[in-house]
């Protein structure tokens, strides 16, 4: 069996959690005798690239399309695309395995027409939830969890909410766009921030286009969480062409002899792990220790760097406090060594994650983890019992649960005890495995 594995970056020169999902799904599938590879566009490039990595092979194909407004509506292909075309006949896979589509120059729906029309079975994994949500966060007008329906009004609202737009703009432009959509002029054509915002109930309505467009392609898709499943369903999939494969670690990260830990009320150590962006929620975390200086509270941050706006602003508004490092990237085999080091592993999502890698990794080294009361986190998470929840975008709520760890000398130690071992990555890979063959029967 042939299965190409197909997103829009990978390892190394991109660390993130769908990277690792499909660098260990690949480990895996070669201990089963899956002929596995990974197909990813070669950005800006007019030359095919191949490369091995840890054993597995990567076709890099040439993606030299500028990015233009016609290319991120999707209304012409990307140049790359008879590339990928020419992987998918050479190497006449049985699955072709989708992680993410993006559009523009990535990965996105021209590139399943290609794998269809040859005829190749279409498995797509949705590790994020921007599917069904233009704003990619779920949270309705950024401030509470949406049932994840799309529909154009909620939607133009909530999105031109999240644009800062007043609300008193906002009503007026979802109206006049309603109108355009219902005379079908595209306003965006108009190619300016006018246009574009003139255009939002359209935009949306293509969101629900390019969403049936896709769950009608593909054969199979896999959800990491059941509360995405839900919002599937009630976005219209079948129910019979959804399966739940549950987020897992790779066995080898944490086999690792429980470290007996010091019973100490002197520091309360913390660590961030992730990407340096927004939606991760440094500065809500940094906000809180900030106010809390009288304390004796340390923060060691590990993140890949943008090098952008947002991460200098982090860095600016902690200068005056030593007990708070940038420590730089960190390699995922040294993460779950890593965490062990320190009492409360910090997730201040602003957005509703699907099921992020990360906790499984604290879950591997028996760290607690306090984290942003999204549906991707409390569904890994029970509040009190192997972790804290905080509530969303809230730093007076997060400084609360911080405090409870100084002041309640017994309150880590029970979350310790209460951490069961993550699922093996090994199951996933099995789940997978019989997933292949009941779709090729």
């Amino acid at each position: 069996m042939k299965v190409l594995q197909v997103l829009n970056h990978f390892l190394p020169k991109q660390t993130a959690g769908t990277e690792i999902y499909v660098w260990a799904l690949n480990k895996h599938l070669k201990k089963l005798n899956i002929d596995s590879s990974v197909v990813i566009p070669n950005y800006d490039s007019k030359n095919d690239f191949e490369y091995v990595f840890d054993g597995l092979k990567v076709f890099s194909y040439a993606e030299p399309s500028l990015v233009t407004r016609e290319l991120q509506m999707g209304l012409i292909k990307p140049l790359g695309l008879v590339n990928f075309e020419q992987i998918i006949l050479t190497e006449k896979p049985d699955i072709v395995h989708f992680h993410e589509l993006s559009g523009s120059s990535g990965i996105g729906l021209h590139h399943l027409d290609v794998v269809k029309k040859s005829g190749i079975k279409i498995l797509m994994t949705f590790h994020l939830a921007g599917y069904t949500c233009k704003s990619d966060t779920l949270l309705y007008n950024g401030v509470k969890e949406c049932d994840g329906i799309i529909e154009n009004r909620k939607c133009s609202i909530c999105y031109l909410n999240t644009k800062k737009r007043t609300k008193v703009t906002t009503p007026f432009l979802v109206n006049v766009s309603t109108l355009f959509n219902y005379f079908n002029v595209n306003p965006y054509n108009w190619k300016n921030s006018i246009g574009t915002a003139f255009s939002t109930v359209q935009q949306i309505s293509q969101l629900r286009v390019n969403f049936n467009y896709l769950i009608d392609k593909c054969d199979t898709i896999v959800v990491l969480t059941e509360w995405y499943k839900k919002v599937l369903m009630l976005n219209g999939v079948p129910q019979e062409k959804l399966v739940h494969i549950s987020q897992g670690l790779i066995s080898e990260e944490y086999a690792i002899p429980k470290k007996d830990r010091l019973k100490t009320n002197s520091i309360l150590k913390l660590v961030f792990i992730g990407r340096i962006v927004e939606f991760k929620g440094l500065h809500l975390l940094l906000k809180a220790i900030s106010e809390l200086r009288e304390y004796k509270i340390s923060l060691d941050i590990y993140g890949q760097s943008n090098n952008d706006e947002y991460e200098t602003d982090c860095k600016k508004s902690c200068l005056t406090n030593n007990m708070i490092s940038f420590k730089g990237p960190i390699l995922h085999s040294n993460i779950v060594q890593t965490m062990k080091n320190y009492d409360l592993l910090c997730l201040c999502s602003t957005f509703s994650e699907m099921s992020p890698l990360v906790i499984q990794e604290s879950f591997a080294a028996q760290t607690p983890v306090i984290a942003s009361n999204v549906k991707g986190n409390a569904e890994q998470i029970q509040h009190n019992y192997n972790g804290l929840l905080f509530n969303f975008n809230d730093t007076d709520s997060l400084k609360k649960q911080l405090l409870r760890c100084i002041n309640e000398p017994s309150l880590l130690e029970n979350l310790i005890n209460n951490i069961a071992a993550p699922n093996d990555f090994s199951n996933v890979s099995n789940a997978y495995f019989n997933l292949y063959k009941k779709m090729l029967n």
